[in-house]
């Protein structure tokens, strides 16, 4: 069955630093749920970093409407987000990962919020990665590395395993993931990695310094068909 999907990230409702930068983060949020809306687009994919504890409720009402799925970032508690946010086996979890199968794709969302992936999180990923299916990974923090300031000072904390776990599979893979809030696509042999912009504020790819622009917020449509993966990218302007 064909599916669309919508890939949203780095929203920051509540906090301060969107606010300095000129950012009205829930007006954007509401922006994106409209057009989402508007093209009849059911399911959501939230990437990470809702924003203070303060905005979860907001938030998930906001999506009540919606067949969800997230990703924690480094700015969200999973003690909070578990109040409004129900996956199985949370019980028996400290972390939020799991899995989704469909037709020909196997979704796998792991947990990055605390900077890195945990060794019981790696080894239960190492398994997961056996499978017939194409494999799509969700993660906030990207995995391959970008030349970029913000990829220096801000990665993921031994992220080389991740990879190398990930190379070894002869699967193709897909990461999405967010946490730099620009847009960027790496590809190296059998992953294909696409950063999603930021649905509040963008920082600029650059090196040596980490430059603010707060001219446009977006989100990403992913679309399945078949066996098949196709992405855009919806933009506006912050006005």
């Amino acid at each position: 069955m064909d599916k669309k999907i919508a890939y949203i990230t780095d929203i920051h409702l509540d906090e301060k630093f969107p606010v300095d930068c000129g950012v009205d983060a829930q007006k954007n949020w509401k922006t994106l749920l409209q057009d989402i809306s508007s093209r009849q687009i059911n399911q959501i994919i939230f990437g990470g970093d809702i924003g203070l504890k303060s905005s979860n409720k907001w938030f998930f009402d906001s999506l009540k409407e919606y067949n969800l799925a997230i990703t924690l970032g480094n700015h969200d508690s999973f003690d909070e987000v578990i109040k409004y946010y129900n996956f199985e086996n949370s019980r028996n979890q400290i972390e939020l990962y799991y899995t989704q199968e469909l037709e020909y794709f196997k979704f796998i969302f792991l947990d990055s919020s605390k900077g890195f992936i945990s060794e019981q999180q790696l080894n239960w990923l190492t398994k997961e990665l056996i499978t017939q299916k194409k494999i799509v990974i969700f993660i906030h923090h990207p995995i391959l590395a970008i030349e970029a300031e913000v990829d220096k000072r801000f990665a993921l904390q031994q992220r080389g395993r991740i990879q190398t776990a990930l190379l070894s599979s002869e699967n193709e893979i897909y990461i999405f993931c967010g946490h730099y809030h620009f847009n960027d696509t790496q590809h190296i042999e059998n992953i294909i990695q696409q950063v999603t912009p930021a649905s509040s504020y963008q920082v600029e790819k650059l090196l040596g310094v980490i430059k603010i622009n707060n001219a446009a917020f977006g989100y990403r449509i992913i679309e399945l068909k078949k066996d098949t993966i196709q992405t855009n990218l919806v933009t506006f302007p912050n006005s």
